[in-house]
């Protein structure tokens, strides 16, 4: 009897373990673009800091280990960025993870053109999270919005929507 003790407790603990591990309902953490800031200028490549704002829905941290996306704007490839940087998203709360990226100069000057036309920017980031967590270890995200920008002589103001 005491030879099948041992894995019989072993099998209980670990089903007990395993119901509480999957009773626990988790949620996919919200990814948003914040902001895209110019940072140096090295040839005809210019670098950028792209913020993106993750959300937590869950009543627990998500450990985030990295990310990887694509940016498009107004329907043209403008830049790809990558982070291996950890982040604890608190629960119920929200984190800010920077990347930098690089632009080709020339993909900028494309930009500009579209802008002048349509007084706006329209922009989609599509990419994947990955968490440091065993039921969720990779979310994908796609985000669409417009930047609208309205400019008169005295005031600036760029608007995410």
């Amino acid at each position: 009897m005491s030879r099948w003790f041992a894995p019989l407790a072993v099998i209980v603990l670990l089903a007990g373990l395993g119901g509480c591990v999957t009773t626990q309902k988790i949620q996919s953490p919200s990814i948003v673009l914040q902001d895209v800031k110019l940072l140096n200028t090295e040839g005809l490549t210019q670098h950028l800091q792209v913020e993106l704002l993750v959300s937590n829905p869950n009543d627990f941290d998500i450990p985030l280990t990295g990310l990887k996306f694509g940016m498009q704007m107004n329907g043209l490839d403008f830049a790809e960025g990558l982070s291996n940087q950890r982040i604890d998203i608190p629960r119920l709360g929200r984190a800010v993870v920077p990347v930098e990226v690089t632009v080709s100069v020339l993909a900028i000057m494309k930009q500009i053109q579209a802008v002048q036309k349509k007084n706006g920017v329209d922009y989609r980031v599509a990419g994947t999270v990955y968490l440091d967590h065993i039921l969720l270890p990779s979310v994908d995200f796609d985000r669409q919005g417009k930047v609208d920008l309205n400019i008169d002589g005295r005031k600036k103001s760029f608007k995410v929507m």
